[in-house]
């Protein structure tokens, strides 16, 4: 069985240290581009990324900055079949995944209970969670820079209902009782402006992925925010990654943390701002316990949730479809619909005949 040829269209470190990362690492050839930063410095160049690699597939997740318009038009006139990861359902399945889906030959998805709504409009789509990768997601030596008793690492998306009542519930008790606590991210964190935000002295700045996986390494207690709260499957992608690297993650409830993790055996969760302050107090006061749980956490997510677990199923998926590879002179269609680009032509949306040099067999 040859190697599969996958082009990535974002460098978003799900792809870059998770997904790609992976597959590489399986033994598929991985190129991950920044398609948004070509296609602005000239469209030409993107095409001519495209056409080098050679790629049995181009593969993008999320979809945001209109990737769809500058990428759809140079597959389809290539012959060279879409992968799309929804990764931002189920918040944005109707403004966001669904017109990227609908021009796409396989979709996964982080949220199972979109699926039913992707085959309502023909699509079948697969269940694809965040996870870890061992070979990065692993403890390092800690660094001073990072040693407080409880960190957390993420942005104030504070326009989520969700992500804001885990603000209330974990972030500002523990600010309001003046713990050592240090958040990083985006200086959103310092806008007055935000439903929520921090002063100034609790504001560590941003971090690399590197510099995350020290901080992981170093603090007490990592913290856990989530925007979703009716999803079985999607959850924080931190999360995995938190637990990747043996830290002690103390974390917002959501019906997908608890599907899928113990309490008090993996991490702990917490569903009010009196039970974070009691949990708090107790675990700071109780390292062994934070030790044994950071362990258990490290050892479930290595079992059960990282790339290479994901990565097969993928892999599974795609290879096991009875056509998944055109044939030449076969007719390639991307749906278009109320979802289609308005800035497409007629001639980018009609059907369109795949070149015979653009096939491959395996």
């Amino acid at each position: 069985m040859r190697k599969l040829r996958f082009l990535f269209t974002d460098t978003n470190p799900m792809i870059t240290y998770g997904l790609g990362r992976t597959l590489a690492e399986m033994g598929e050839e991985v190129k991950i581009i920044d398609a948004g930063a070509l296609y602005r410095q000239d469209p030409a160049l993107l095409d001519q990324a495209i056409a080098t690699f050679s790629p049995d597939f181009v593969c993008s997740q999320g979809g945001w900055g209109g990737l769809g318009n500058m990428i759809f038009p140079i597959l389809a006139q290539r012959g060279i079949p879409h992968v799309f990861w929804a990764s931002e359902d189920p918040i944005f399945i109707s403004d966001l995944s669904l017109p990227m889906a609908l021009k796409s030959r396989f979709v996964f998805t982080t949220a199972e209970e979109c699926i039913p709504q992707y085959q309502a409009r023909g699509i079948k789509a697969h269940l694809m969670m965040f996870a870890c990768t061992p070979s990065f997601h692993h403890q390092v030596e800690p660094d001073p820079r990072f040693h407080h008793d409880l960190i957390f690492i993420g942005n104030n998306y504070s326009q989520f209902p969700v992500r804001l009542r885990g603000m209330q519930t974990i972030l500002k008790p523990i600010i309001d009782h003046g713990f050592d606590l240090k958040i990083y991210g985006l200086d959103w964190w310092l806008n007055r402006d935000s439903a929520f935000y921090i002063e100034p002295a609790l504001y560590g700045g941003g971090l690399s992925n590197e510099e995350m996986r020290q901080a992981y390494s170093s603090a007490k207690i990592v913290l856990g925010l989530h925007s979703v709260d009716t999803s079985s499957t999607m959850m924080s992608m931190r999360t995995f990654e938190v637990l990747g690297c043996g830290a002690f993650y103390l974390t917002q409830w959501t019906p997908a943390i608890e599907r899928h993790f113990r309490n008090h055996e993996h991490l702990v969760w917490s569903k009010s701002a009196a039970e974070t302050l009691d949990l708090v107090n107790h675990y700071l006061a109780n390292p062994e316990e934070r030790l044994r749980i950071a362990r258990n956490g490290q050892a479930e997510v290595y079992a059960k949730h990282t790339y290479h677990h994901r990565t097969q199923e993928f892999l599974r998926v795609i290879r096991s479809s009875a056509n998944y590879m055109p044939k030449p002179g076969t007719r390639f269609y991307y749906s278009v619909g109320e979802s289609a680009s308005q800035n497409w032509s007629p001639m980018q949306v009609k059907k369109h005949i795949i070149r015979p040099v653009s096939a491959k067999t395996l």
